[in-house]
């Protein structure tokens, strides 16, 4: 689905530090240097072929601009840091010149070269490898399961805490990526993941013994979710019995007092049989139905729902029992469907509901009603 998609494409974008990743080959400014020749090893994530640190960590040794005009970063400044050649050239005749950037890409300059030595720094926590292959470095959910316990997010860097994601056990970590990060001969995996905070996204590593694979059951604070968000129906009930959101579901709910609530027919009802407001482009792909049969879908619910969007639930309600009784399934008949399941999906003119890509936030509405059996 397309939320998934942007997630993931942020996830590649996004730069160690929250950047985009600097590319080698970008376009050059002018420069003093000569005879420039690119290496896109780090813009491929391919760290050990190119990477140097500081030979004597505390004497002063220059990164400069383009011109060879300005000192840019003084290498001891950045004791911890892990340099990789991104060109090599030459100055004023001497061969001995490289453009170097740090792990994120975002201080780049020239250096002479015999100021560094071959290696990563052995100082520090240092990001050796970075893989994308799914599914065994990238994509699925992750969630955290203690409260109590700390598990930090932290920066490239791994000496700032963005986030003590044991107050996030609510959110589901999307895995963007993986690293391998080094540090006192010992070596770890982390997972690069986003958590939403305050209306922005925070982006980080976790370590991968501090997360548990699969989405989170617990939505507690968590009021607006979507169809993919829940991982049974008892996990969904939950949350339409707990979100304040939720109060017309619960009322359409009581409306089909013995037919119990699904959440795989749920799901079917808010993708193959919804209105929906909720999406700035295209609509979400209709999913497959197998596992279900006699499913009879009340779009004419769904459609004034839509068209009444402002309307009170108690409104709402008053027209959702004529509109099933018109289509005939009075009361009297939706009291004998023991034998059926119910899917419904609600976002009732919530704000947040919608999200446009420049990052603006609306209200939103998705609404979706259907009965069906299980083969």
């Amino acid at each position: 689905m397309k939320k998934i998609f942007a997630l993931t494409v942020v996830g590649l974008a996004i730069g160690l530090n929250g950047g985009l990743i600097n590319s080698a080959q970008a376009a050059q400014p002018k420069t003093s240097f000569k005879h420039i020749v690119y290496n896109d090893n780090h813009s491929y994530y391919h760290y050990t072929a190119v990477a140097y640190h500081a030979k004597r960590a505390t004497k002063n040794a220059h990164i400069w601009n383009n011109t060879h005009t300005k000192k840019l970063y003084n290498l001891k400044s950045f004791p911890t840091y892990t340099w990789f050649l991104t060109a090599t050239g030459t100055y004023k005749g001497n061969h001995n010149w490289i453009q170097v950037t740090n792990t994120p890409g975002t201080k780049t300059g020239w250096i002479y070269r015999p100021q560094l030595v071959k290696g990563f720094n052995p100082k520090g926590y240092q990001i050796t490898h970075r893989r994308f292959l799914q599914p065994t470095y990238a994509g699925d959910y992750y969630h955290v399961t203690s409260a109590t316990k700390n598990a930090y997010l932290w920066d490239w860097t791994h000496t700032k805490k963005r986030l003590n994601l044991k107050n996030y056990t609510n959110q589901n970590l999307y895995r963007s990526n993986s690293v391998q990060i080094s540090h006192n001969g010992k070596t770890s995996w982390y997972y690069y993941v986003g958590v939403p905070k305050n209306g922005q996204t925070i982006y980080g590593y976790v370590p991968s013994s501090a997360v548990t694979a699969g989405k989170t059951t617990n939505h507690s604070g968590r009021n607006l979710l979507f169809p993919d968000d829940f991982v049974s129906t008892k996990d969904y009930v939950h949350y339409l019995n707990d979100s304040k959101y939720q109060k017309l579901a619960r009322s359409m709910v009581k409306l089909f007092p013995n037919t119990p609530v699904d959440l795989g027919l749920s799901r079917i009802a808010a993708y193959n049989y919804a209105t929906n407001d909720t999406w700035d482009e295209d609509a979400p792909e209709a999913i497959s139905t197998k596992g279900y049969t006699k499913i009879v879908p009340f779009t004419s619910v769904a459609t004034y729902l839509m068209n009444h969007k402002t309307q009170t639930n108690t409104q709402k309600l008053a027209a959702i029992k004529k509109l099933l009784a018109k289509q005939g399934y009075p009361q009297s008949k939706r009291t004998k469907l023991s034998d059926y399941k119910l899917g419904v999906y609600v976002i009732n003119n919530v704000m947040g509901g919608r999200t446009n890509e420049d990052g603006s936030v609306h209200k939103g509405n998705w609404y979706g009603l259907i009965i069906g059996q299980k083969d």
